[in-house]
């Protein structure tokens, strides 16, 4: 049946993909003008050969077609660091690794809005760990530098997080995959920052031999 790009998440990235099978399903609403179609693919990779199944929904009233894989494309890796947050996390901050978990879940079922507000509450609760809960999200930011956890940029970064956050809650706002991407890249510095980089500087002290001092 040919071949097509598409996403293979043991590739990494968009490969050729030979189409095993495909079925595309439309329909129309003369009453209201609209119109849409629905195609299913089997895709199987030229590569590595694993097979998964590409959904392509398209809505005469959206700019583009929504495509959705089984298993969720993997576009984004979680980042190795992971491996070790549950060790160095206090017990009273699991919900660090817990919600970073829930975040790359909706990312991977395309869930945008669910991964912004998601962003939004880690990065809440972590700088409310952190500095205590001055009872507005200024106050917590502005003490949350003031302890040296962010610097001014940072600052400012984390505000627009929790703003695009607030956003795709209360305001009908809905990211993009740049978006998202963007969130989480900020986030997830925050998080390496405050909970992980103390232990590797620590060991990084030890293995620095000692100035020897003048005679």
């Amino acid at each position: 049946m040919g071949t097509t790009k598409a996403h293979c998440n043991t590739c990494g990235g968009n490969r050729n993909h030979e189409v095993v099978h495909s079925e595309t399903t439309s329909w129309s609403d003369d009453d209201h003008n609209v119109s849409g179609s629905d195609t299913y693919e089997t895709l199987k990779c030229l590569g590595c050969e694993n097979i998964k199944l590409r959904h392509t929904s398209w809505f005469s009233e959206e700019p583009e077609s929504a495509v959705n894989y089984f298993p969720p494309a993997i576009f984004r890796p979680r980042p190795k660091w992971m491996e070790q947050l549950w060790i160095e996390l206090p017990a009273e901050d699991g919900f660090v690794d817990e919600l970073l978990k829930e975040i790359y879940v909706a990312i991977h079922n395309n869930l945008r809005s669910l991964a912004a507000m998601g962003v939004r509450s880690l990065v809440e609760k972590v700088m409310i760990s952190k500095a205590g809960d001055k009872g507005s999200f200024l106050k917590n930011i502005a003490e949350f530098e003031r302890l040296g956890y962010v610097s001014r940029i940072q600052r400012e970064r984390i505000e627009a997080i929790l703003e695009a956050g607030h956003a795709a809650i209360h305001r009908d706002f809905r990211p993009t995959t740049k978006d998202v991407i963007t969130l989480v890249d900020i986030a997830e510095h925050i998080v390496e920052t405050v909970y992980l980089h103390e232990s590797k500087v620590n060991e990084l002290r030890k293995r620095v031999p000692p100035r020897i001092g003048k005679p």
